[in-house]
């Protein structure tokens, strides 16, 4: 199955690499500090992509719609990085496999 970083929910399991682009789109879309540059796995969500409280919320719920998954807000609380987020998705796509 192939994966578009345009598409709707996602079906199936993504890979690591299609989970970060998406997230990277879905940041590129919120992120007042990353306008004009490339997202990197690295950068750190609040600090380097300039989300305020409200658009983490807002990226959350993108997020979730997105891949399909509810993001429990205690493992939402130790997301600190772009790369934290694809590895979050992952995890609870993982989960919910055979469900």
């Amino acid at each position: 199955m192939t994966f578009s970083r345009d598409a709707g929910n996602v079906s199936g399991m993504p890979s690591y690499t299609e989970a970060l682009a998406i997230t990277s789109d879905l940041l590129q879309r919120r992120a007042s500090g990353a306008k004009s540059r490339e997202i990197k796995a690295s950068d750190r969500i609040q600090e380097d992509l300039g989300l305020d409280s409200l658009a983490v919320m807002e990226l959350a719920s993108d997020v979730e719609s997105r891949f399909g998954v509810s993001i429990p807000s205690e493992m939402f609380d130790r997301i600190q990085t772009v790369e934290d987020l694809a590895r979050a998705v992952l995890t609870l796509e993982g989960s919910s496999v055979g469900r």
